[in-house]
């Protein structure tokens, strides 16, 4: 199973400590890690320390492309801002374009799609797999 990762699963210590453990699929889009990123650089910690968290999570960092920006163009065609939501577009983009499920913690921002679940629920759903 793939897993596609919002910015903020990792704010939980209980989910990442689940996620080095998983034998998942695992994938960071390029703009969560922008942000990820942003956020760590403000506090002090440097690009070399979050590649590293991401590396021992086994956390593929994934590129924006021409198919993600045309299914996140798309997606957002009647519905919220573009201007104002275009990250949360990108990163529920990603994860239509990798057939993967995506995890946040903002479910509400991805209710336009299909296949999006929070960290408790994967891991209450694959508890097992683990």
């Amino acid at each position: 199973m793939k897993l596609v990762l919002d910015t903020n699963v990792f704010n939980s210590e209980n989910f990442c400590n689940w996620l080095l453990n998983s034998e998942f699929e695992k994938y960071l889009p390029a703009i969560a890690y922008m942000e990820y990123l942003y956020h760590h650089l403000k506090k002090g910690n440097t690009e070399s320390m979050v590649n590293a968290f991401l590396e021992q999570m086994n956390i593929t960092v994934v590129p924006f492309g021409k198919h993600d920006a045309v299914e996140a163009a798309n997606a957002s065609i009647g519905r919220w801002d573009f201007s104002e939501n275009a990250h949360d577009y990108a990163i529920g983009a990603t994860a239509i374009t990798l057939s993967a499920t995506l995890v946040t913690n903002n479910i509400k921002h991805f209710q336009w799609m299909d296949n999006v679940l929070t960290p408790d629920e994967v891991m209450d759903s694959f508890q097992k797999t683990v």
